[in-house]
């Protein structure tokens, strides 16, 4: 019958951990619970590898002293039924025995035990070890407690960043607009808008923030609000990237830095002006082709003034795509560390030109996803990609 005692907290005020002793004689359980007595550990017993599982997924105990050779299941046996249940499998295990062979010690080891001890008992030892254990489970424990805690809070952050982009995109007659946009570890910062500047055109804004998490974040959300107070019409590509890049002069010589490109685009005269500061070219998809739109481009935002932004124009024709993307795509790395690149969008968007706006999305989602082979994303990650209605 499995029995339990509790001599009150642990000090510090933490809660007292629980102890399961399994053992199928009466004598070595006297011996182990004398030896635990006064450590203030609630302790638990049982007698076989039958009962041992039971208490095991009722109580959940901390950590398990098991007997080795005990008969019907011995204690390999009930290891490999714990650490294969996942309701059980953190438990950790110090295996009994007075087998003293390193086979046998190994065999425990590569089940899922975190330490072995060789009969006959040595008090000392079993404390020093339950001990070690505890305070090693103690501090998994809380490492976990705060990393749940942190994915709520970056989950939480990364909704509220959601929020700030353009849902849903603009649409015109003649013309559409389609995203896919995914975060680093929650939030990141990548940042795009699509603006209406006039009854016929379009602005198109994408961004990437230097670094990861928090920071990025905050200047991407800051960048985002500079953009929307930007004065006048938001017609002129120059004159927008320049408001942006000095209001931020308090982070000039810092850092930070952010890559830039503003187009804006018209469906009825077919031409697109933009400007770019060290961002990725765009590529435009005409007739099955798909290639690279060269701007005259300068520094990134966020450095230093610019005292001089360029601007560059480009003619359209019914049914081009332009696809706007961060380095977050042609960054993406495969298990062997080798990077997507221009060329593999390149390819990929030759082979699914053909597809509605979202569908081709999709598609350079999955073929990214295909191609780092369920690696975490590295970088954020930001596609948008403008349709000429044909």
């Amino acid at each position: 019958m499995p029995s339990s005692s509790t001599t009150g907290a642990t000090a510090r005020g933490t809660l007292p951990s629980t102890v399961l002793v399994v053992d199928d004689s009466p004598i070595n359980i006297q011996v182990l619970v004398r030896t635990l007595d006064g450590t203030r550990h609630r302790i638990l017993v049982a007698t076989n590898g039958k009962s041992a599982l039971e208490i095991a997924h009722r109580t959940h105990p901390d950590l398990i002293l098991l007997d080795v050779m005990m008969p019907e299941m011995d204690g390999f046996e009930v290891c490999r039924r714990i650490k294969a249940d996942p309701a059980t499998q953190d438990i950790a295990i110090i295996f009994l025995s007075a087998l003293g062979e390193v086979e046998d010690k190994v065999a425990g080891l590569q089940l899922g035990a975190v330490d072995y001890i060789t009969k006959p008992i040595q008090a000392e030892e079993v404390l020093a070890r339950v001990s070690n254990h505890l305070a090693v489970r103690r501090l998994e424990r809380e490492v976990r407690k705060h990393r749940d805690e942190l994915d709520q809070e970056l989950a939480g952050a990364a909704e509220m960043q959601r929020l700030i982009l353009p849902r849903p995109l603009p649409r015109a007659n003649g013309i559409r607009f389609a995203a896919n946009y995914e975060t680093s570890r929650h939030v990141g910062g990548d940042y795009y808008d699509v603006v209406r500047v006039s009854d016929d055109e379009f602005g198109i804004l994408i961004v990437d923030v230097s670094g990861h998490g928090a920071p990025s974040a905050i200047v991407m959300a800051m960048i985002r609000a500079v953009f929307h107070a930007c004065p006048g019409s938001k017609a002129d590509p120059a004159a927008v990237m320049q408001f942006i890049n000095r209001q931020f002069r308090f982070m000039w010589g810092s850092a930070m830095m952010a890559t830039a490109l503003y187009v804006v685009a018209s469906p009825t005269s077919l031409r697109m002006r933009g400007s770019c500061c060290g961002h990725l070219p765009p590529v435009l998809l005409r007739r099955g082709n798909a290639e690279l739109l060269q701007f005259e481009a300068t520094l990134p935002l966020l450095l230093m003034d610019l005292e001089s932004i360029p601007s560059s124009e480009f003619v359209l024709e019914r049914g081009d795509r332009v696809l706007f993307y961060t380095d977050g795509v042609t960054e993406c790395e495969d298990p062997g560390e080798s990077m997507y690149e221009i060329a593999g969008l390149l390819q990929a968007l030759r082979s699914c030109g053909g597809l509605a706006p979202e569908k081709l999305l999709e598609f350079l989602s999955a073929d990214l996803n295909r191609f780092s082979n369920g690696r975490e994303l590295l970088d954020d990650r930001t596609l948008l990609l403008m349709s000429v209605d044909a």
